[in-house]
């Protein structure tokens, strides 16, 4: 089982989670794991990424700072502006 804090960011809200999953990856529609790029020198996104999961209507996931971030389309195009 694997356990991951999670923050979905909306416009005017914001949701943090403790996420616990014994679902096989492939069921769920989680990221690949990139270990084998990785061992060729290839760096392709945060380790920390790997084989976590994709949210429907959300963009992620990312890195922050010791959780995993999902964002709306809105949310990324304000705070990327």
């Amino acid at each position: 089982m694997e356990k991951f804090n999670v923050i979905f960011v909306k416009r005017g809200k914001t949701e943090e989670y403790e996420c616990l999953t014994d679902v096989p990856y492939d069921i769920l529609g989680f990221t690949e794991d990139y270990t084998a790029l990785r061992s060729q020198g290839i760096c392709c996104h945060r380790k920390e990424l790997d084989n976590q999961p994709v949210y429907d209507g959300f963009l992620g996931p990312m890195w922050d700072g010791g959780r995993l971030r999902y964002e709306t389309q809105e949310v990324y195009d304000i705070l990327s502006a």
